[in-house]
């Protein structure tokens, strides 16, 4: 009898070891290990309270559409949505940190239903790791374990088609040091600067970025970050009007604006952005610039744009693209202009005017020339008591004092100081105009005399890295204009530089 409940035990024990094999095989055959080449992200918004995000997986299997129920992302973070880390578990409920049922593994035309299984949803700085298993309606288990970054985006109301900006660098008076990206993206019909057609539909965002300075304002492109609304020139910041601003009827060419056009529903939008983010950063198509922005209405806008970011070089003011070495001067003359009117600056102010050959200067009509050919004025500071010729030597060119040669200022001819380069040519109409200039930024001029006869030396270098060399020999007839009234060189000012209303708008407040 003992014999007999021995063999039936041992029986029992090999057929529960047998089928738990048997399991064990099953569930690995049945199991299928996913590879993920490829994972995408969208908030679709809130739901019943909680936040609704679409994830696909790419995968080796068929793309997995996963609907997950997680925290409500607010609107002012839409920008930067972010699944909850947590264990998401299949279900069908509407419930908080679920994966619904809603969730499909799409293999070619065939969609199957996920109604099983959970995730385990971790993250870190934007890289998350998905691990657990999935089951579909056909029974199939899916072993999920990836780990990557997810770009998770909100829905956008348009997406952004043309692009136009200019980087101004920064103004020494209201934010020295801190540069101005000004930029524009447009959507729909466009005028033939780019900007939204006034009789057109579609959709405009204008607005000046500040950040660092550019290295070389001539390759400037704005930074990859997310830049704040703010109503102060600050870094990493975009303006905007402040309320009481905008309400006295305050105009800065600088606070960002929104325009809206739809003929079809009686919609024409003309405000400006008052709160928000703007999202920088690389793209294969080279940046990608996404909007979160609140209007003076009340409401808020989401948009992006990918593609090229434009910033011509409105900073740097030399035409020069190459190394100069001037025209053979052989014309000169060296006013005197008395002290300096700038109360802490104690010196006395001198400009050479050196002329090639083919020019006509007019030294009595404020230094003004004719003709096609090319010169330069060279400023040079002396002590209080120097009034009658300069002295020799080597003056390094840098900031007005006893000593220096005065380094390039002001923003075009017409509107310029110190040391420059000018080109004249022979337009159309016959006027000699000025084709190319530079104003210097470092460098050195020299000044040799024996009797009456001059050796000027110019090494300058000018806003563009462009080295500019320059030697005149000769007379400099002295103009004693110490005490003539200061020359009103501003030419005709034009009222459209052929940019578009905010580029124009730009120029004007820098004069």
């Amino acid at each position: 009898m003992r014999k007999l409940s021995f063999l039936v035990s041992f029986l029992l024990l090999t057929s529960a070891a047998m089928t738990s094999c048997s399991s064990d095989d099953n569930k690995s055959t049945n199991t299928t290990p996913i590879t993920v080449d490829q994972a995408t992200g969208t908030y679709l918004g809130a739901v019943e309270n909680k936040g609704e995000f679409n994830i696909v997986l790419k995968t080796n299997k068929g793309e997995f559409h996963l609907n997950f129920l997680s925290n409500v992302v607010e609107d002012e973070n839409l920008l930067e949505a972010a699944l909850r880390p947590e264990t998401y578990i299949v279900s069908e409920g509407g419930i908080l940190y679920t994966i619904t049922t809603k969730s499909v593994v799409k293999q070619g035309q065939a969609a199957f239903k996920l109604v099983g299984g959970e995730l385990v949803v971790t993250q870190v700085n934007g890289t998350y790791t998905f691990k657990g298993v999935l089951k579909d309606e056909q029974g199939v288990a899916y072993d999920i374990n990836y780990t990557h970054a997810i770009d998770i985006e909100p829905i956008y109301q348009t997406t952004y088609e043309v692009q136009n900006g200019w980087y101004w660098g920064d103004n020494v008076f209201d934010h020295p040091g801190i540069a101005e990206y000004m930029t524009y993206f447009t959507q729909g019909d466009t005028n033939q600067y780019g900007e939204l057609d006034e009789n057109g539909d579609g959709y405009y965002i204008s607005a000046s970025l500040f950040d660092e300075m550019a290295p070389k304002a001539w390759e400037a492109k704005i930074p990859n970050k997310t830049f704040k609304a703010s109503t102060e020139f600050e870094v990493g910041t975009f303006k905007v009007g402040s309320k009481e601003a905008i309400e006295n009827g305050d105009y800065d060419y600088s606070f960002a604006s929104f325009q809206h056009n739809d003929k079809a529903a009686g919609i024409q939008e003309e405000l400006y952005i008052l709160d928000g983010s703007i999202k920088v950063m690389d793209n294969e198509k080279g940046q990608e610039v996404r909007f979160n922005i609140v209007l003076e209405n009340g409401t808020r806008h989401l948009g992006k744009y990918i593609g090229k970011v434009k910033q011509g070089d409105e900073y740097t003011i030399s035409t020069l693209r190459a190394d100069k070495e001037v025209q053979p001067l052989t014309q000169g003359f060296l006013e005197y202009k008395g002290k300096s009117p700038i109360t802490d600056k104690p010196n006395n102010r001198w400009n050479m005017y050196l002329y090639s050959g083919t020019l006509t200067p007019y030294p009595g009509e404020y230094f003004n020339v004719g003709g096609a050919g090319e010169w330069m004025r060279v400023t040079l500071y002396t002590d209080v008591n120097t009034t009658t010729d300069i002295p020799v030597g080597e003056f390094p060119i840098g900031e007005e004092q006893a000593g220096n040669a005065g380094l390039g200022g002001g923003s075009e001819p017409g509107l310029d100081w110190g040391t420059w380069f000018f080109q004249q040519t022979i337009n159309e109409e016959g006027e000699s105009v000025t084709s190319s200039f530079a104003p210097t930024r470092t460098g050195t001029v020299k000044v040799e005399k024996t009797g009456d006869q001059y050796t000027i030396t110019v090494n300058a270098i000018d806003d563009r890295e462009n080295r500019i060399t320059a030697s005149y020999t000769g007379a400099l007839p002295l103009v004693n204009n110490a005490s003539r009234a200061a020359a009103n060189q501003t030419r005709g000012v034009k009222q459209s530089y052929g940019k578009g209303k905010k580029f124009d708008a730009a120029k004007k407040s820098r004069r």
